[in-house]
């Protein structure tokens, strides 16, 4: 075989894996979109979370929002979980740089296989498509008190407590 076509096949294979570990994990949630700054701040503030709260971000895409709750609130614990295993490393080695891995778990797994009733906030940047399900999810799962924190999407049945722009905030009763 000539050098060529080997060069050739690994460019094909190193594409079509890029590819298919961006695209993906679109059949199976959102697609990744960065979280805009002005909501992650109102997303702090509707939630305020307190030291020794645990906090999960579902789809935590390139860390941004699990940085931004490990940063104002150095007491509270955040795991992030992303299907996405690109993103996983990227947000993963953010957060070893900023020195926040005490803080900050990313897991890379799919959070509709997680049991949740151990967060006190749970922050979602999804799609519409999945709202309903992910409602039932919250609604059976969460304590008393939990908090969920919606950016963009709304969820169809559950009346938010507090509602600016495009962030939400529901609370379990």
């Amino acid at each position: 075989m000539s050098t060529n076509f080997i060069i050739l096949v690994v460019v094909f294979v190193v594409l079509l894996l890029v590819t298919l570990f961006m695209c993906l994990p679109i059949l199976f949630g959102a697609p990744f979109e960065p979280s805009r700054m002005k909501r992650i701040k109102l997303m702090l503030k509707f939630s305020s979370p307190k030291k020794g709260q645990k906090v999960a971000e579902l789809g935590s895409g390139n860390g941004k929002v699990a940085i931004e709750f490990a940063k104002v609130n150095p007491g509270i614990k955040v795991d992030g979980y992303e299907i996405n295993p690109l993103l996983v490393l990227y947000s993963r080695r953010r957060i070893k740089k900023l020195g926040l891995e005490k803080q900050i778990k990313i897991y890379w797994k799919n959070f509709w296989k997680i049991n949740l009733s151990k967060y006190d906030i749970i922050s979602v940047f999804q799609v519409i498509f999945i709202m309903p399900k992910l409602e039932k999810k919250l609604k059976a799962e969460l304590k008393p008190g939990a908090k969920v924190i919606s950016n963009e999407w709304k969820f169809p049945n559950w009346h938010a407590k507090k509602s600016q722009g495009e962030v939400s905030l529901y609370v379990k009763g």
